[in-house]
């Protein structure tokens, strides 16, 4: 799937876990009309990173050092700056209706549960998902 300009969707991914990042960063990579703009390790670096890199999307953590995910998409209201946004956490938001409206509110397309602990998500059902939420993110 390629944005609507016809070029690939570049993806930022802003994930404090390394190893969560690596592997949303091989999924993004091996994905036929994605492209991986960057990815960082907290908040601060997602604005940055933002700023140098053209981006139609970007898959932000929650939970993150120095700035969080929420405090992201704050500063990205502020700015009025608007990529798609999916928020990708491990935190157990879904039955907490007010935080995802919140998120919602602020900017987010889609929030996606990630665990991918030996009884987490099957990668290829969270693969699905993902994407489907990346590619709406951008319409």
């Amino acid at each position: 799937m390629a944005d609507t300009r016809g070029n690939n969707v570049r993806v930022l991914i802003a994930d404090d876990n390394p190893v969560v990042c690596k592997i949303l960063s091989k999924l993004v990579e091996r994905e036929n009309g994605f492209e991986l703009a960057a990815a960082v390790l907290d908040g601060d670096e997602c604005l940055e990173a933002l700023q140098k890199n053209n981006v139609d999307v970007v898959s932000l953590d929650l939970e993150m050092p120095r700035m969080s995910g929420r405090t992201v998409l704050m500063k990205l209201l502020e700015r009025n700056h608007h990529p798609g946004i999916v928020v990708v956490t491990g935190l157990p938001i879904w039955d907490q209706p007010s935080v995802r409206d919140e998120l919602m509110s602020l900017g987010a397309s889609d929030i996606i549960y990630k665990d991918f602990s030996p009884s987490g998500n099957d990668i290829g059902v969270f693969s699905k998902a993902y994407f489907q939420a990346l590619r709406a993110a951008c319409q």
